[in-house]
């Protein structure tokens, strides 16, 4: 029962990070105007111990540096889960970004434009995936940024490769990447923060992946706060065995005491 409980636990908190291939970078990103170096470290370790053990481990550090015209992320992401008989989730994921603003003349005053390049190396076992690895490059433009309301959107294209585990097949191609990223926060009491992507192949644009992940905070009471997550994936051509959709969601309630 322990186990078996762990393994929703796994599908729950994992959600598309675990399940997508498409990683969600707008959420990993530090929005903070302050220019230099910044950086955060998630990570945590669980042991479970019943009729089984259940090892539960995860690492997630990013790093980001901000200049005037110079943007660089460096993140991964991994997650390990194993019971006594199998290894339930296995993912691993380094990703580098750096952008350059386009600026026009010699005007002082920000341009809303980047170009971006990217490369992304990943495994992942619930997508039978031995190795992806993946080199792009695009636009990014900040559509609106206003207090409590910022939208961001990109389109580029990369060039993907794919190893298969069970089949040993190799997939490569180019993909041209699309995503629109927005966060509103009007008042105080409510926020809500969104992201899609929808990344077709270039030669056959019926064969895409899309991803999004929509969260919902607000203050209903005086010291209550509520919040509601989606997370779906859907891929139009999966490996054998791996469902085309797949989704998540969640509600925490979040109760503060004292003055």
């Amino acid at each position: 029962m322990i186990m078996r409980f762990g393994v929703l636990l796994i599908i729950f908190f994992c959600g598309s990070r675990s399940l997508s291939q498409i990683v969600n970078i707008e959420n990993r990103r530090i929005y903070d105007d302050t220019l230099g170096w910044s950086g955060a470290l998630d990570a945590g370790f669980s042991a479970v111990q019943n009729k089984d053990l259940l090892l539960n481990a995860n690492f997630r550090p990013r790093v980001q540096c901000k200049m005037r015209k110079h943007y660089y992320l460096f993140l991964t992401d991994w997650y390990y889960s194993k019971g006594a008989d199998r290894i339930y989730a296995n993912t691993g994921m380094v990703h580098f970004r750096y952008a350059y603003r386009l600026q026009r003349g010699e005007s002082n005053k920000k341009s809303p434009w980047k170009w971006e390049s990217y490369a992304q190396i990943q495994y992942n076992q619930l997508l039978d995936q031995r190795l992806r690895a993946l080199i792009g490059t695009g636009l990014r433009v900040k559509a609106l940024d206003k207090k409590g309301y910022r939208i961001f959107a990109g389109t580029s294209t990369f060039y993907e490769y794919e190893d298969i585990k069970s089949s040993g097949d190799i997939d490569e191609d180019y993909r041209w990447s699309n995503y629109i990223s927005w966060y509103f926060n009007p008042k105080s009491t409510f926020s809500f923060s969104a992201v899609t992507y929808i990344q077709p192949l270039w030669k056959d644009l019926t064969d895409l992946r899309i991803m999004g992940q929509y969260a919902i905070n607000f203050n209903a009471f005086k010291r209550t706060d509520f919040r509601f997550e989606f997370n779906h994936f859907f891929d139009s051509n999966p490996p054998d065995g791996v469902r085309n959709w797949i989704f998540n969601t969640s509600f925490g309630v979040h109760i503060r005491l004292g003055e």
